[in-house]
């Protein structure tokens, strides 16, 4: 074989693995399902589909983010944290959410793999 053919497969296994690295970064993290949904009705942002990509909404004020597709999930969850450092507090295996610092829900964890997640996704301590 010529050096030109190791070349062209070796450029071509680059532009693969570099594509399945942008891919991985590019992925959600993962959300423990039961607990995510219970509490992604009191999160004010939510994904909204458009022919670029995605927009982050807010559905209180209708602030509209529109980052780049390969940060679009990084910046939702970083938008999550945020809420929850103020809207979130966890005591032993309950989960208190609050809006306007009025307690509009109380979510049991039932195991210590949902505190575990809680604690990691949203940061909190």
């Amino acid at each position: 074989m010529k050096f030109s053919n190791f070349m062209l497969v070796g450029l071509a296994v680059l532009f693969f693995v570099l594509g399945y690295l942008a891919l991985q970064e590019a992925q959600p993290q993962h959300k423990d399902p039961r607990v995510y949904s219970l509490i992604k009705k009191h999160i004010p942002y939510y994904l909204e589909k458009r022919v670029g990509g995605f927009s982050i909404l807010n559905k209180y004020n209708k602030e509209k983010e529109k980052p780049p597709i390969k940060e679009v999930y990084v910046r939702l969850q970083t938008l999550q944290i945020g809420w929850a450092k103020t809207n979130l507090k966890l005591e032993n295996n309950i989960l208190f959410v609050y809006k306007d610092k009025q307690k509009v829900d109380e979510i049991k964890l039932l195991s210590e793999d949902e505190i575990l997640w809680v604690k990691k996704y949203f940061d909190i301590k």
